[in-house]
């Protein structure tokens, strides 16, 4: 899947806006057409998903190498 700026006057993808799309949304063969969003639907649709998906915690490397290491010392 990759999202890049549209090359061709296209007309928004989404009911009711009226406006020109500015980037296209390729999911190379599971959907047979590209999707075509203006830049404010794009920003709208990004905020609706940001409510949804939320980045998670990465653990750090460091602090497990020192809980290894203090259950290592209990031994």
């Amino acid at each position: 899947m990759e999202i890049k700026r549209c090359m061709h006057k296209v007309k928004c993808d989404f009911y009711g806006c009226n406006n020109l799309a500015k980037y296209s949304f390729s999911t190379k063969g599971i959907i047979k057409r590209d999707l075509s969003f203006c830049e404010e639907c794009l920003k709208g649709m990004y905020q609706e998903i940001a409510k949804l998906q939320k980045p998670r915690i990465v653990k750090s490397p460091f602090k497990l190498n020192q809980k290894l290491r203090s259950e290592n010392e209990k031994r």
